[in-house]
């Protein structure tokens, strides 16, 4: 009966530990790699979207995406406005307070989701929202960073719903130079791990 020697077996455990770390370092270069391939690809705020069915807004901190829903809205980008994952101390009123003076459209056309709580449930009310109205194609309106994440969640239940892009970069994060920014580091590596994960389909991805 062959067995190993104490020398060849520690050559073999060191051969081992050399190969797990080049595995990991690989690993760690791809990792980083596609996280700044991420980043260089987020939609920057250019033009006004064409013209679709419908608006909707994927709610987040700042009031700066219902302005813009709004404003959309208000020039008849879109048939109605769907804001999904309103807070539930936010009420009609509240979110009235944002919209532009003597609006004509808001009263009319404006629809609220108090039920989504994360990105795969407001996709989730979206395509409700959108079947209920029988909708092809929506404007989908939230942070630049959010964007790939929520077009993914909304192809991967409603692949044949036409999607345009507008995005909002809030004036706390700096998608130009974002390494000089801790703030916006942080928050761009939390967003790409978040979209990892739901690109692998895991449950609670936020």
């Amino acid at each position: 009966m062959s067995r190993f020697s104490p020398r060849l077996e520690e050559r073999f455990l060191i051969k081992l530990l050399r190969q797990i770390g080049l595995i990991f370092a690989v690993g760690l270069v791809l990792f980083g790699a596609f996280f700044i391939a991420f980043v260089v690809s987020l939609p920057r705020p250019t033009t006004i979207p064409p013209k679709a069915d419908g608006i909707v807004v994927f709610t987040g901190t700042a009031s700066e995406r219902l302005v813009v829903g709004f404003n959309l809205l208000e020039q008849n980008r879109g048939k109605r406005l769907l804001i999904s994952g309103v807070y539930d101390d936010q009420t009609f009123e509240t979110i009235m307070a944002l919209s532009p003076p003597n609006s004509t459209r808001v009263h009319c056309c404006l629809d609220l989701d108090y039920e989504a709580k994360n990105t795969l449930e407001n996709a989730e009310q979206t395509t409700a929202w959108v079947n209920i109205h029988g909708y092809r194609s929506v404007i989908i309106v939230t942070s630049s960073h959010h964007m790939p994440r929520a077009f993914l969640e909304l192809r991967r239940i409603k692949p044949n719903l036409r999607l345009s892009a507008y995005p909002v970069v809030p004036e706390n994060v700096h998608l130009t130079r974002w390494w000089f920014y801790p703030g916006t580091l942080k928050l761009l590596f939390g967003e790409y791990v978040r979209y990892i994960w739901a690109l692998a389909g895991l449950p609670n991805r936020g």
